[in-house]
């Protein structure tokens, strides 16, 4: 299939909302094409300031040379005629074999098209947006390395810890715990939180971020950004680096100040 074609095929698809069997869907789906997304690192971000989160991480992580991809990034004609057609070709064999699934529906096939395109475009790491803390969005179809919460009520970050996956690091925005440290231990997830295991000071047009014995005294902060949200950016790519991506000091505040123009 070219691009067209695929372009087409995703306008015959039932454009249903998301439902409580979308990612398993999406899951089965991934199964089939060879789990794509365990071919880079995925990081997904949840709540308000999500995006603001993703620029910064993203911003380091290109500052130390790992590619990056968003779910929003235009595809090319010759990536998305690859993928199109692996999506394609699973979603009719699928519902050859496995009728009780159900129809495919645009949006899992937009997010198929994502998982499996940057997974042919050998991209490094993916980064997924979920501000509205949904269980049941489409990106939680790929499992994340690294689950970061931005900002969100008390009842949606309880509810971001009861779904996440085992043993999966959680990278949480400044603000109180409360009660909620419990249920983290509970969880087994490893953990770190701003205020706690990482300090912020801002100074209006900077940031300063302390990250265990790592001392950052003057990050450039972009015009109007939430400096918690920017450092909690910066957490999340030294969180997905430690999964293989080499980093530095100078790299971090490269990429901090790349963002920061943005």
């Amino acid at each position: 299939m070219d691009a067209a074609l695929v372009r087409e095929f995703l306008l015959t698809l039932p454009d249903r909302p998301d439902d409580a069997d979308t990612v398993l869907r999406i899951r089965g789906y991934l199964e089939a094409l060879g789990r794509p997304d365990v071919r880079y690192l995925v990081g997904t971000i949840r709540g308000h300031g999500a995006p603001t989160v993703a620029r910064y991480a993203r911003g380091v992580l290109e500052a130390a040379a790992a590619t990056v991809a968003t779910a929003d990034d235009p595809l090319d004609d010759a990536l998305l005629a690859i993928a199109g057609t692996s999506v394609a070709a699973i979603a009719y064999q699928l519902a050859a074999l496995h009728p009780d699934r159900g129809e495919l529906s645009r949006r899992v096939a937009e997010a198929l098209l994502v998982f499996v395109a940057h997974a042919e475009a050998s991209r490094r790491v993916l980064l997924l947006i979920d501000e509205a803390v949904d269980p049941y969005a489409a990106v939680h179809g790929a499992v994340p390395d690294v689950v970061v919460i931005a900002r969100a009520s008390d009842e949606a970050l309880a509810a971001a810890i009861a779904d996440a996956p085992e043993r999966r690091p959680f990278v949480i925005a400044p603000r109180e715990l409360a009660n909620l440290d419990t249920a983290l231990k509970s969880r087994a997830l490893p953990y770190v939180v701003g205020g706690r295991d990482f300090v912020v000071e801002s100074s209006g047009t900077s940031f300063g971020l302390a990250v265990g014995e790592e001392r950052y005294p003057e990050l450039a902060l972009g015009p109007g950004d939430d400096p918690g949200l920017a450092a909690t950016g910066v957490v999340t790519a030294l969180a997905i680096a430690s999964f293989g991506v080499r980093m530095r000091a100078e790299w971090v505040e490269l990429g901090v100040e790349a963002a920061a123009r943005q």
